[in-house]
Formats: structure tokens, sequence, C-alpha cells
């Protein structure tokens, strides 16, 4: 099952919108998936990876993801066994 994490810029205070993604994807995906993991860190970064992979990066994209937008990213990557 795969893992989920967020990496979110703690001086730049963006906590809130990772917890906010981070319930999003947990009632989306429930048991689905085995981790969702929180990352604090800085520099104004806003990354989402799963399993490793980024599949959102606030540098490249130059806006924040809508929850909708992540879900749809993660469910477009998750293996059909786990939908």
């Amino acid at each position: 099952m795969p893992e989920v994490a967020i990496t979110y810029c703690v001086p730049c205070r963006y906590q809130q919108k990772a917890i906010q993604d981070a319930d999003a994807i947990l009632k989306q995906f429930g048991q689905r998936i085995t981790d969702l993991r929180l990352v604090p860190g800085d520099h104004g970064v806003y990354d989402v990876h799963l399993d490793g992979n980024l599949i959102f990066s606030l540098d490249r994209a130059e806006h924040f993801p809508e929850s909708s937008e992540l879900i749809e990213a993660i469910r477009a990557r998750m293996p059909a066994a786990e939908m």
C-alpha cells in the first residue's frame, strides 16, 4: 500500500495547509495508504510525495494545490488493486 509524505515550510507557516491536505487525503483513501507523514521543512517548501515519488511541488507549480488536485494525483498513481 502506498505512503504519502507532505513536506511543508515551518517558518512560512504552511503547517495548517499541510494538515488540511492530510485530512482530505485520509478521508478519501482511509486505510488504503500505509502511512501519511507531515515532514517539517524550510525555504518555502511544500512538496507531496507518494511512495517517494514527487507528485506535487509548490516550487514547480507556483501555486498551492487544491486538496482535490492532490487526491486526483494520488488516485492516478495508486495501483488498481488498492482502489
